[in-house]
């Protein structure tokens, strides 16, 4: 039951981005406790991350992509709910394969509107109508 006077919150809009995320590989968790007790862990993951965990044209797409997250996260608040879905893994593939998608990286806003490539005026665009649509909702 609402009381007089109060708004009720309208939910986020829910923006899945499909892209190839950097990786890091671990042992399990006792085995990394061995090797980090015989001074290998450390260096083993060092080597990882030095050798590059993703090739540089991803690498690149990767932060432009993490840029354009942080600063809509400072606009919208909220009212955007962001989930990052790495394409190589199970859930990456389930999703791409829903939502028709075979290039990353992708965007789908709230279950329903793929938007394939990373075009900032389009997805822009498409995120200004979907909160334009849930605020009339409420």
């Amino acid at each position: 039951m609402a009381v007089s006077g109060t708004r009720r919150a309208s939910r986020p809009v829910r923006l899945e981005v499909l892209a190839y995320a950097p990786t890091e590989f671990f042992h399990c968790q006792h085995c990394e406790v061995v090797w980090d007790h015989v001074g290998l862990g450390r260096r083993i993951h060092g080597e990882q991350r030095s050798a590059g965990l993703l090739p540089a044209d991803l690498q690149a797409d990767y932060e432009a992509i993490s840029d354009w997250i942080l600063d809509a996260s400072g606009r919208y608040g909220d009212r955007l709910q962001f989930s990052l879905i790495d394409a190589a893994s199970i859930e990456g593939v389930w999703r791409a394969v829903r939502h028709r998608i075979r290039r990353f990286p992708a965007f789908v806003i709230d279950g329903r509107i793929p938007i394939r490539g990373f075009d900032r005026h389009r997805l822009e665009a498409q995120l200004a109508q979907a909160l334009e649509e849930r605020q009339e909702v409420t």
